[in-house]
């Protein structure tokens, strides 16, 4: 579920809840004559569902009695259905500390807060400010202690702050609170898999996908390990399932291929490597990778047409350049290959490869020479 999505369905429970709740809600009449008019101004607007304009008649009311808790929690209803979660956050816990005038209402704030919290840290991570959505998370928690969500909330702002440490204490708790939450074990596979923890990753992922067998990103994360760990046969098994379970994964089919190339089974990676042209035709890697495939089986006029098309979408590819000027001198084209062994020299890597071809060329050429 998107997070917008998610945010407009909480929005619909709490106007309900508001609507529900205020439906026989009267003003207490020991608040001072003019917030209590401000009261009722907001509180009929409120279920006008004018929001606004009700937070407005309602941010009066308070202002002139701070200890005015109906008023507080009306004026928290009208923010949460303005979307202002935080605010209407702030509101509930006023209208919490000095009271409300039925105590249904008071029995209901707490499970509103942790709601409203949480939401409020959606959307701060949403919008990138992660130490204030860990606030909020943390706020949530406080009401609603076993939401596991808001755990692996905390647990994501903690990874985009570049604190794995933290962040994995966040995951162990959102796993903790809610053992079916796939989640929490997957990004746990992510941060052992990034430390090199490669038995520990795969245990991870394996956990992630028990829970959730539609989880593509842990089949993802598994077959990385696999291949890391060089068991290639295990990895095109797992990439095989998730692309089954999303065709659009095209990483994953590009995964498939790089796999199979490194298995020399060159034949068999063009399929998945052409799927992916077609997921993503901008692509560089892919068509590297192609390119690769193509030259495996000796077809070099495909490998040129796919390098070249590697060398058009990334500056200085120096891997495409060498598998471009292979396929060049393999089709008697030699000052093509001549002209790409000479850009790819630049990289290290490949320094001492290109050399080499260029001499051969060389002796080549004066070998032909000689026999004319």
């Amino acid at each position: 579920m998107t997070l917008l999505l998610d945010l407009r369905i909480t929005r619909g429970l709490l106007l309900l809840s508001s609507l529900f709740a205020l439906t026989n809600f009267r003003p207490v009449e020991a608040q001072p004559d003019d917030a209590v008019a401000h009261y009722r101004a907001g509180y009929t607007q409120l279920q006008g569902k004018d929001f606004r304009n009700a937070a407005i008649e309602l941010e009066s009311a308070v202002g002139l009695d701070s200890t005015y808790g109906d008023a507080h929690y009306a004026l928290g209803m009208a923010r949460a259905s303005l979307g202002e979660y935080d605010k209407s956050a702030l509101s509930l816990e006023a209208a919490l500390r000095h009271g409300v005038s039925k105590t249904d209402l008071a029995d209901r704030i707490p499970g509103l807060l942790g709601d409203l919290f949480y939401k409020a840290a959606l959307r701060s991570r949403q919008q990138r400010r992660f130490g204030e959505a860990i606030q909020h998370a943390e706020a949530s928690l406080r009401y609603k202690p076993g939401n596991a969500q808001a755990f692996y909330t905390i647990g994501l702002c903690h990874i985009s702050l570049r604190q794995p440490d933290k962040a994995a204490v966040a995951f162990v708790a959102a796993s903790a609170a809610d053992p079916n939450y796939a989640w929490p074990y997957k990004s746990l596979g992510d941060i052992h898999r990034q430390r090199g923890e490669l038995r520990q990753a795969a245990a991870m992922y394996r956990k992630a996908i028990a829970v959730d067998g539609k989880l593509v990103q842990a089949y993802s994360g598994l077959a990385q390990v696999q291949i890391a760990s060089e068991d290639l046969e295990g990895a095109v098994t797992t990439l095989r399932t998730a692309v089954s379970l999303d065709a659009t994964y095209g990483e994953g089919f590009v995964l498939i291929g790089t796999a199979l190339i490194q298995l020399r089974r060159h034949g068999e990676a063009i399929a998945p490597l052409l799927k992916a042209v077609e997921i993503d035709a901008k692509d560089a890697q892919t068509r590297y990778r192609l390119a690769e495939a193509y030259l495996g089986i000796g077809n070099y006029q495909a490998t040129v047409e796919a390098g070249n098309a590697a060398v058009t979408r990334q500056k200085d590819f120096y891997a495409a350049q060498v598998i471009l000027a292979d396929a060049h001198a393999e089709l008697g084209q030699l000052a093509e290959a001549r002209s790409w062994y000479g850009r790819a020299i630049a990289d290290s890597r490949f320094k001492d490869y290109c050399a080499h071809k260029l001499e051969e060329l060389d002796a080549a050429q004066t070998r032909a020479q000689g026999q004319q």
